[in-house]
């Protein structure tokens, strides 16, 4: 998602120390160096911190006060940062034999942190409880109900977790564990206790996708983001909506499909609940959908784009491409479209996330 080169624009803006209203994501300065990025909410950069290695997702707890950026996947570090990205505090590693999935989440009081992580050596997902005041060491774990976990997020008094079935690449975990293909699923699992409230499996035609990444809706429910593993034309639905045991596919029609080129990125829901944005990089394109009525109101154009996240407007999101391109989106239930384009420094990576 760093493809390219960097569009030289803004600058970051070091005497403005406060991003309000603004989002972090991973992304690379132009000497290629890996850094966090800050975006503010009119669309400003701003100074943040670099790391040594690719960042993948990044997350703030709730208070604001501090955030944890998982390694790019697969890895087995990640850091922790102040609120706002500006310092490094301190890193932990995966659990011995594992490694990270690029996605981790606090827990909603922000005791805990669930780190996502594979065994190397099976493919066999779990979910690691880790202690915050005791400098992230694990402290408890259960299974993630599949392989390859991606993405995971509270819900609730649950976990919901993406196990994509394609980790590590090499699918050394699918024969070790006897299948010829491994099923993806999203899960729904207790947070307290780890047992298994809902397994809902990718049905036998759909089984080239691997769910990937996930989003909470207001009412509790829970929208996962597929990428089709197969090879040559990709036209099947990518987002499904948790349906009891099953996947309910909001399914936009062949070509609309077909434009994501097979993969969706990032999923974000705006502030009102109602509109769903979801990335398509390989296309380079980002979808908004209406929730209301599970359909597409527009494809926005955006090369290289799989970072994205809602701006806290109605109908508002921020997408961020790895050309150096941020892009504002606003819809409602007439269409979507860009209202704002501009050049940063900065090439963008996966993901975006609102700061706390």
């Amino acid at each position: 998602m760093l493809g390219g080169a960097a569009i030289t624009g803004l600058a970051p803006k070091s005497g403005r120390a406060d991003p309000i209203g603004g989002v972090m994501g991973s992304a690379a300065d132009p000497d290629g160096g890996f850094r966090v990025g800050l975006l503010g909410g009119d669309l400003a950069v701003f100074d943040a911190s670099s790391v040594p290695v690719r960042l993948h997702a990044l997350s703030p707890r709730a208070d604001g006060l501090e955030a944890v950026a998982v390694g790019r996947r697969p890895s087995d570090v990640a850091f922790v940062l102040d609120g706002r990205g500006a310092t490094i505090r301190s890193t932990f590693r995966a659990s011995v034999g594992r490694r990270f999935s690029g996605h981790g989440a606090y827990a909603p009081r922000g005791a805990d942190f669930l780190s996502a992580e594979i065994d190397a050596a099976t493919g066999e997902g779990f979910v690691v409880v880790r202690d915050v005041a005791g400098g992230y060491a694990a402290k408890g774990e259960f299974r993630s109900a599949g392989v390859g976990p991606h993405e995971l997020i509270p819900v609730g008094g649950m976990v919901a977790v993406a196990n994509g079935a394609k980790e590590p690449k090499s699918e050394p975990g699918i024969a070790a564990l006897g299948h010829t293909k491994a099923r993806s699923n999203l899960a729904l699992l207790d947070a307290a206790t780890g047992q298994v409230a809902q397994v809902a499996a990718v049905e036998d035609d759909l089984a080239t996708l691997s769910l990937r990444h996930l989003v909470a809706a207001p009412d509790g429910g829970v929208i996962v983001g597929a990428q089709d593993t197969a090879k040559g034309a990709h036209d099947a639905p990518l987002v499904a909506r948790l349906d009891g045991d099953r996947l309910r596919w909001i399914d936009p029609g062949y070509e609309a499909s077909a434009r994501f080129g097979g993969y969706v990125g990032q999923l974000a829901i705006d502030v009102s609940g109602r509109y769903l944005a979801a990335s398509g990089p390989i296309g380079g394109v980002v979808g908004v959908f209406d929730l209301a009525s599970d359909s597409l109101l527009g494809l926005v154009a955006a090369p290289d784009c799989c970072a994205v996240a809602a701006d806290g407007t109605t109908g508002g999101f921020i997408a961020a491409t790895g050309l150096g391109e941020v892009i504002r989106i606003a819809s409602h239930e007439g269409g979507a479209a860009a209202v704002e384009r501009r050049a940063t420094r900065l090439r963008w990576d996966n993901h975006l996330t609102p700061l706390a």
